[in-house]
C-alpha cells in the first residue's frame, strides 16, 4: 500500500500528526516527503519529521515490499526540479510498459511506483516539450494512462501545475479539498483529522489539474462506459467470451509468489478460486482459500460450505472463525477506519477484515475478491425489479468507488494486504456490460450466464445453483452484531456501531 497526501497553497504544510496518527496504527512503514527544496526518507513513520513549507508532498511504503530504492527516487533527470509524482499504484502490465525503456532505465525500476513515476514523467515532460495547451495537457494525460493495466491514485507536481487522478473503475482511492489552495489524501480521514471540512472524493472519470501561481482548477471528464452496444451471439458464445476474458484477468494479476483468495462458496468466488488454483499451478505458486465466519455450536453457512467444496474442487483452505469478543475488537478498528456506520458496510468489512488479518497472518500479501460480479451480472435480488437491468448494472459498477471500492481497498490496505478484484478488470466490465440482460436474469433466476461459466469449468451443481447470501449473512457477522448490540444496551445495531466511531 502506498498512502499519499499533500498540501499546496493552503498555507498550513503537511499536518503530519494527523496523517501519522493514522499511518502508526498500520505497522512499519517507511515514509517519502518531497518539500519545495529537498527530498527527505524518513526510515520509520514514527522519525517523520514536522513539515512546516507548505507545497509539499508525501508517501509511505511498505520497506518489506521494495527492494532498497525506495518509490520514485530513481534517477529521472532531475525530477525533483521538474516533475514529481507520488502514487498508490498496483500495475499488472509492468513487464510490457517497462519494454518501453532502454535497458538500464527498465533496470533501474524497482516497483509499480517508479514505474508510473517514469511513465507520467515522460508523459508530461513531452506535453511540456510540444507546448500544448492545458486542455490538450488533460486529454494527452488521460488518452496516455488508458495504456496502464492495473489500479492507481497519484498526484504530479510539474511545470506549475499539480495533476491529481486514479483508475477508471476508482479502486483506488483519492480525495481531495479545494476551500484553501489544494489538499488531496488517499483516505478522507487524513484530510478532516487535519482540518480539512469541505473533502470531496475525486471521480474516477475526471483528472484534476490545480495551477499553482493562480490557485485554479480545471477538471477534465474521462469518457468510460457510454451506452453499450449490445453484443450478438449465443448464449454458449456469450459465456466462452466471458470465460476467456475472467481467465485473462486472474491471469495477469496472479504474482510470483503464494496468494489468497476471499473464498464464500458462491458462484463468484468458487469461479475465481477455481481459475486462480489452474494459472497458479501453471505458473510454480499456492493459491490459498481464506473463508471467515463466527464460531459457535454450528459453523457459520459460508464456512460450512467452503469446507465441502473445498474438498470436493481440491482447494487449499483456511478457515478463521472468531468469536464475539474478537468481533468487538475488529469493531474497534475497522469502524473508525471505513468512516460509515452503516450496518450492511460494516458487516462486508468485517469479512474483508478477518480474511485480511488470516491471510496476512500466515505471509499472504496479495488477496483476491470477487467484488464486482454483483453488480456486473444482476446479482442483487432489486435487480428482479428493474425495468432495465444492463443500464442498473452500469450505474451501479460507475458507482462502485462510493459503495464498495473505498470501503475494501481501506481494510485491505490497513493490514497490509493488496486486494485484486478480476471482475472488475476494464475490458471484463466492458464486455459483461454489454451482453444481453436474459443472460443476465431467467425466470428469478440471476447470474444465468456466469452460472454457465461454472458449470464450464467443471463446478458441482450445489454451487451453480446456490442463492446469494451477503457477506455479512453468510459469516453471521451481522448475527453478532444483534447480540453485540443487545449486550451493549442498544435497541439498534446502528447506535451501537456508532459507538465506535471515536475509537
Amino acid at each position: 500500500m502506498g498512502r499519499i497526501a499533500g498540501y499546496f497553497n493552503t498555507g498550513k504544510g503537511i499536518d503530519s500528526s494527523a496523517i501519522l496518527s493514522e499511518m502508526e496504527k498500520r505497522g512499519c512503514y517507511d515514509a517519502l516527503i518531497y518539500t519545495k527544496d529537498e527530498v527527505l526518507v524518513s526510515p520509520s513513520v514514527s522519525e517523520v519529521p514536522d513539515i512546516s513549507s507548505d507545497g509539499s508532498m508525501i508517501t509511505f511504503f511498505d520497506p518489506a515490499m521494495t527492494s532498497s530504492t525506495p518509490p520514485s527516487m530513481i534517477d529521472l533527470s532531475s525530477p525533483v526540479k521538474d516533475v514529481i509524482t507520488i502514487c498508490d499504484v498496483d500495475l499488472y502490465n509492468r513487464e510490457d510498459l517497462s519494454d518501453n525503456y532502454e535497458k538500464a532505465v527498465a533496470d533501474a525500476i524497482s516497483n509499480d511506483a517508479d514505474l508510473l513515476a517514469l511513465f507520467i514523467h515522460n508523459l508530461l515532460k513531452k506535453a511540456y516539450n510540444d507546448k500544448l495547451n492545458e486542455l490538450e495537457v488533460l486529454s494527452f494525460l488521460d488518452t496516455s494512462l488508458r495504456q496502464l493495466r492495473g489500479v492507481y491514485a497519484f498526484a504530479c507536481k510539474a511545470y506549475g501545475k499539480v495533476y491529481l487522478g486514479r483508475d477508471l473503475i476508482g479502486v483506488k482511492p483519492l480525495w481531495y479539498d479545494l476551500s484553501s489552495g489544494l489538499a488531496f489524501a488517499s483516505e478522507k480521514k487524513f484530510l478532516e483529522n487535519a482540518g480539512y471540512m469541505d473533502v470531496k472524493e475525486l471521480s474516477p472519470r475526471q483528472l484534476l489539474c490545480y495551477d499553482l501561481e493562480e490557485n485554479t482548477i480545471m477538471v477534465h471528464g474521462r469518457e468510460f462506459l457510454s451506452e453499450p452496444v449490445e453484443v450478438g451471439g449465443s448464449e454458449d458464445d456469450v459465456r466462452d467470451e466471458l470465460l476467456k476474458l475472467l481467465i485473462d484477468a486472474v491471469s495477469v494479476r496472479v504474482p510470483d509468489e503464494d496468494f489468497g483468495v476471499m473464498f464464500s462458496a458462491g458462484i463468484d468466488s468458487t469461479i475465481l478460486a477455481s481459475i486462480c488454483k489452474d494459472v497458479a499451478e501453471a505458473k510454480g505458486v499456492s493459491v490459498t482459500c481464506y473463508s471467515v465466519g463466527l464460531s459457535g455450536e454450528t459453523s457459520s453457512p459460508d464456512v460450512i460450505c467452503a469446507k465441502r467444496i473445498a474438498g470436493e474442487l481440491g482447494f487449499k483452505l483456511k478457515v478463521h472463525e472468531i468469536d464475539l469478543g474478537t468481533v468487538e475488537e475488529y469493531l474497534k478498528v475497522v469502524v473508525p477506519l471505513i468512516e460509515d456506520a452503516s450496518v450492511p458496510k460494516t458487516g462486508v468489512a468485517m469479512t474483508m477484515y478477518a480474511a485480511s488479518v488470516a491471510a496476512k497472518k500466515d505471509g499472504i500479501n496479495v488477496l483476491f475478491a470477487g467484488a464486482g460480479a454483483d453488480e456486473l451480472f444482476a446479482g442483487y435480488n432489486r435487480y428482479k425489479r428493474s425495468g432495465n437491468i444492463n443500464l442498473d448494472c452500469r450505474k451501479d459498477i460507475l458507482e462502485m468507488h462510493e459503495v464498495n471500492t473505498y470501503r475494501d481497498d481501506t481494510v485491505a490496505s490497513f493490514t497490509g494486504i493488496t486486494l485484486r478484484l478480476p471482475y472488475l478488470d476494464e475490458g471484463f466490465v466492458e464486455y459483461s456490460l454489454s451482453i444481453p440482460e436474459k443472460f443476465k436474469m431467467c425466470d428469478g433466476m440471476n447470474k444465468v450466464v456466469l452460472r454457465r461459466v461454472g458449470e464450464e469449468l467443471g463446478l458441482p451443481e450445489m454451487i451453480t445453483k446456490r442463492s446469494k447470501k451477503a457477506a455479512q449473512y453468510g459469516s453471521r457477522f451481522d448475527k453478532a452484531l444483534a447480540k453485540l448490540s443487545k449486550k451493549a444496551g442498544f435497541s439498534k445495531k446502528t447506535d451501537y456501531i456508532n459507538s465506535f466511531e471515536g475509537e
